[in-house]
């Protein structure tokens, strides 16, 4: 058993060696990627770049589309290809490492258990880099739901002073940190290279990703268009709506996440109860 993981693991390491070297030609890829709490061992996504060379290791159209999708709501839609290539890339480096040192440690101490682990570590390590913009875009979208209410209350409130709207949304982007407040903010820097207001606010709303921001940006952009005297009245009446939402959406997130802890809760019990079970049988036998 030893020999066989030793070998597996050398052949596996050497074709890991083998598309580092082929994978230098991507190395003008990563150079751009700055944040090394982003990504990390960043030095040898090269690996993966390469690996999606292979047919077996490419990465389908419909992953790509799925992955370009997310992209396209976290970063300028030019580059949103690339950093879809560059999700992929972590994906195959980190879980081809999980494997090659699963059995590499396997070999070394003549024991299963650590391929397994590496087996294990490399399905997680390769869903965490797969779904991680995607989980970006889900908490972007959880974020805008908790503070969108204030913001239209706000915004309700300034314009019924008689500011303007461009006024009123530079005056609320910056006065406080969050995630919505950070989406207003790019939207003002969008209107001051060129974007129209409408053209701002419909961003603003589309990279949100969320239901409830799409709509006050519909209302706002209606509101453009026709010259809205009652605009604030409408917007006073949607953030009392949206705080009905936001409860609603605490609540349904509290229950989903009582359910999602059921799962290892349980499986953690039929772990204990095994190994108990497992020491009485062998006190037993023995």
């Amino acid at each position: 058993m030893r020999l066989a993981m030793m070998i597996i693991g050398t052949l596996l390491a050497v074709f890991l060696i083998i598309k580092y070297i082929k994978g230098k030609k991507y190395a003008d890829l990563i150079e751009g990627l700055e944040d090394d709490n982003e990504y990390p061992l960043k030095d040898f996504y090269v690996i993966g770049f390469s690996m999606n060379d292979n047919s077996i290791f490419k990465i389908h159209d419909k992953n790509k589309d799925e992955l370009i999708s997310q992209a396209k709501l976290l970063y300028d839609s030019r580059y949103s290809e690339y950093y879809a290539m560059v999700a992929w890339a972590q994906t195959l480096t980190f879980a081809y490492l999980g494997v090659v040192f699963g059995f590499i440690i396997g070999g070394i101490f003549n024991s299963i258990f650590f391929v397994l682990v590496g087996a294990i570590f490399a399905a997680a390590l390769g869903n965490y880099f797969y779904t991680k913009m995607k989980n970006k875009v889900e908490s972007r979208k959880e974020d805008c739901v908790s503070e969108l209410p204030e913001v239209v209350s706000t915004i309700a409130m300034l314009m019924n002073s008689g500011m303007t709207l461009k006024e009123v949304w530079e005056l609320v982007a910056n006065s406080k940190e969050g995630t919505v407040y950070s989406l207003m903010k790019q939207s003002c820097i969008d209107m001051k290279n060129g974007m129209t207001e409408k053209e701002a606010i419909s961003k603003f709303g589309i990279y949100s990703n969320s239901a409830e921001v799409k709509k006050f940006t519909s209302v706002l952009i209606q509101g453009i268009d026709k010259g809205s005297k009652d605009l604030s009245e409408i917007l006073a009446e949607q953030s009392i709506q949206l705080l009905e939402a936001k409860k609603q959406y605490m609540l349904q997130k509290g229950e989903a996440a009582s359910s999602k802890l059921l799962l290892p809760t349980t499986l953690i019990f039929v772990g204990v109860m095994i190994v108990v079970i497992a020491a009485a049988v062998g006190l037993l036998l023995g």
